[in-house]
């Protein structure tokens, strides 16, 4: 599956300094790494898991545009920091469907710098994961939004926590965080999303959901003769589709939704 990304995206490995120019890239995350886009660059950027505990740290310079598509496949514990120069653009898309601890903190240093996150996590069986998404609003007139959206069944576990930080000099932020989740048999998903905002002149929002599948819908689909796993999986589907759909990097939809539907037949 890695392999069929990077083929579609037609990545190349990263230059030993860490330094990427326009284009795509990969990089397979075994370790500690450094990765600067230069002032001005557009590129796009897969960040694939290993069974490994590790730190990715990425500086977007003035004007840079990066794209992350990051895949988490494998029990791994990785931290992935972000800051953005002025100007600067972040697109990240995160798709978690294995055990694993994952962390994203985005820092928006200069002036109009953005950054936009979607991810989606899948747990089944007795798997445990946990997602968190720090940004951290430090310059004036900057833009932020995270969606993260959790499927568990079985006896598995899930976290999500989320925290936006206005810094004093920060005026003019606007930011909205959501986390929605849907729960099935004894699965257990906690969210905890956080505002700490220190600037007056400031947009800020936040909210949270734990809920179980429809069963209105379910009974509708079974209706008309879909069987009670297919409703399910038709329904889980849809509630993560916008997520996959609206992915930093266009191009591997097919290949991620063959992903989830190996942890969507276990449901």
């Amino acid at each position: 599956m890695t392999e069929r990304l990077k083929e579609l995206l037609a990545t190349r490995a990263l230059p030993h300094d860490g330094i990427i120019g326009a284009g795509s890239w990969c990089a397979e995350v075994c370790g500690d790494s450094d990765i600067t886009v230069r002032e001005g660059v557009a590129a796009q950027l897969l960040i694939v898991d290993g069974d490994c505990t590790a730190e990715v740290n990425i500086d977007v310079e003035r004007g840079g545009e990066l794209r992350i598509l990051h895949v988490v496949s494998h029990r791994s514990a990785v931290n992935v920091a972000v800051a953005m120069a002025e100007g600067a653009k972040c697109i990240m898309s995160q798709l978690v469907v294995s055990p694993s601890d994952t962390r994203v903190v985005a820092s928006l240093m200069g002036r109009d710098a953005q950054f936009d996150f979607g991810g989606a996590f899948v747990l089944t069986d007795d798997d445990a994961a946990s997602v968190a998404v720090d940004v951290n609003h430090i310059s004036s007139d900057c833009v932020s939004r995270t969606v993260v959206k959790g499927v568990a069944s079985g006896e598995s576990h899930g976290s999500f926590s989320g925290l936006v930080y206005v810094a004093p000099d920060a005026q003019r932020t606007n930011s909205e965080q959501l986390s929605r989740n849907i729960t099935i048999g004894n699965a257990h998903i906690e969210t905890l999303p956080q505002l700490e905002i220190y600037a007056d002149d400031v947009k800020c929002s936040h909210g949270a959901t734990v809920g179980q599948m429809d069963a209105d819908a379910i009974l509708y689909m079974r209706q008309r003769g879909l069987s009670l796993t297919t409703a399910k999986r038709l329904q889980i589907e849809g509630f993560v589709d916008d997520v996959v759909l609206h992915l930093s990097i266009a191009g591997v939809e097919d290949v991620l939704m063959e992903l989830m539907a190996e942890k969507l037949n276990r449901l």
